[in-house]
């Protein structure tokens, strides 16, 4: 029994929970560990990690141009700066007419001063300007040498001196030295300069330019009254009337032929101006 005026009391009745209010907590949620024992970081944590992994190109290009820069000054010192990269020594290569000591006077200048700052184009022009140089390289061998070639003109015939012995021309008719005697294989010029005039000499060098290997060998002698006159004359042979220097093997060819000829080279002269139309004077 209730008493009078008094609110009846009901009971709570229990509530059963739902499948979604009974299933647990995730493992991030909870904080709990994952399989294994290791443990796994918030969402929020995972996010920030990827984000301090991720490549960052323009911080990762600074690091290498200020490397490459590092490389390119001490290289640049290494060169330019550096005491192990100066010239110390100079050799010189192909001498032999030339003074030596005129050569080493034009590039030992160059001892002290870094190997990468030598000039060589210039130092070569000075050595070509030498008299007896045609042409000189100057090339770098590092890591402290500067190596000199010289290439000297080279004698290709003798003209008599007027104070006696003879003096070594080039191709130019340039004097290159003054000797006792033409060395063997460079033929003498026999050319009366103050008759024959200047242009007769240089006709007598061009022709002697122009001649094979194999007929220069037999010549002893070269003349020439006029440009267009030239004549050799054989050791121990007749005397070739020659011409000017136009078809040179045209006429070494018809030469060599009348030579290997018993009754030709038997005579006193071979005529071989005319190459198609040779004469032989017994």
């Amino acid at each position: 029994m209730r008493a009078a005026g008094q609110t009846p009391v009901v009971p709570a009745r229990s509530r059963t929970p739902s499948a979604r209010e009974t299933r647990p907590a995730p493992a991030a949620a909870r904080g709990g560990a994952r399989p294994g024992g290791r443990q796994r970081p918030p969402v929020a944590d995972l996010a920030g990690a990827r984000r301090a992994r991720r490549w960052r190109p323009g911080r990762r290009a600074g690091g290498v141009l200020a490397v490459l820069g590092l490389l390119l000054v001490a290289a640049g010192w290494l060169l330019l700066g550096s005491p192990w990269l100066r010239v110390t020594e100079v050799r010189v290569d192909g001498v032999e007419r030339t003074d030596l000591a005129t050569v080493r006077a034009v590039v030992d200048g160059q001892r002290g001063n870094a190997l990468a700052r030598v000039d060589t184009r210039s130092l070569a022009a000075e050595v070509s300007a030498l008299p007896l140089v045609q042409g000189a390289d100057v090339v770098r061998s590092w890591p402290s040498t500067l190596v000199v070639t010289v290439h000297e003109r080279q004698a290709v015939a003798a003209v008599p001196s007027t104070t006696g012995g003879v003096d070594l021309v080039d191709g130019t008719g340039t004097v290159l030295v003054h000797a006792a005697d033409a060395p063997s294989g460079v033929p003498l010029l026999d050319v009366d300069v103050a008759a024959a005039g200047g242009d007769a000499l240089q006709a007598a060098i061009a022709v002697n330019a122009t001649l094979s290997t194999e007929v220069r060998s037999r010549v002893s002698s070269i003349s020439a009254t006029s440009p267009d006159a030239v004549s050799l004359q054989l050791a121990g042979g007749p005397r070739v009337v020659w011409g000017d220097d136009s078809r040179p093997e045209r006429k070494a060819e018809v030469l060599l032929r009348l030579l290997a000829d018993p009754t030709a080279s038997a005579g006193s002269v071979l005529d071989v101006s005319a190459p198609d139309a040779p004469a032989v004077t017994p």
